[in-house]
């Protein structure tokens, strides 16, 4: 704290000597000398993964996300780290953006009916016409392991469209029903 005139001009005398000679020596070197690095194996690393981390309650509340479908679309490979675990496999077989998550991942289908509990699920699941669109040979799969998938599958809401868009897929439930 400065008391009196005096004592600020005594301040000011040593403090502006010392600014000005760093204000000037800042200007006059244009050319100013790096510092030698740490080494030569000391280079870069990019910040960006080149895996999606897998995680069982990560996959869980992204399976959960309402708007998965977009997400999905700037990196398909979220469904596939979504869809390695059983539990986050179900909870996006009811998800109700199901049919343009397939959109994003066309091999939803055969990552949803790898378990037999989660292809029921998909079977219920009225967007599910989009997904056998993109991919039926994973319900082909379903129906030929588990038979009571057919009855389930017959009684969805898009039923119809499932067989016009697929007669092949007809056939196959006319078989096993």
């Amino acid at each position: 704290m400065i008391h009196s005139k005096s004592s600020f001009f005594k301040a000011m005398l040593i403090v502006a000597p010392t600014f000005m000679a760093c204000a000037l020596a800042g200007l006059a070197d244009d050319n100013p000398q790096l510092r030698p690095g740490l080494g030569s194996d000391n280079t870069a690393k990019s910040t960006r993964p080149n895996r999606i981390r897998k995680d069982r309650g990560a996959a869980n509340a992204m399976a959960r996300y309402h708007w998965l479908d977009r997400a999905a679309l700037a990196n398909p490979q979220l469904i596939e780290s979504i869809t390695d675990f059983h539990s986050a496999s179900m909870i996006l077989a009811k998800h109700k953006r199901l049919g343009e998550i397939a959109e994003a991942d066309h091999y939803l289908c055969r990552r949803l009916t790898r378990w037999k509990d989660v292809a029921r699920k998909l079977a219920v699941n009225p967007d599910c016409d989009k997904v056998i669109a993109r991919d039926p040979e994973g319900i082909y799969r379903a129906i030929k392991n588990d038979r009571s998938l057919a009855k389930i599958l017959a009684r969805n809401p898009m039923f119809h469209r499932m067989i016009g868009e697929n007669p092949d897929l007809g056939k196959l439930l006319s078989t096993y029903m």
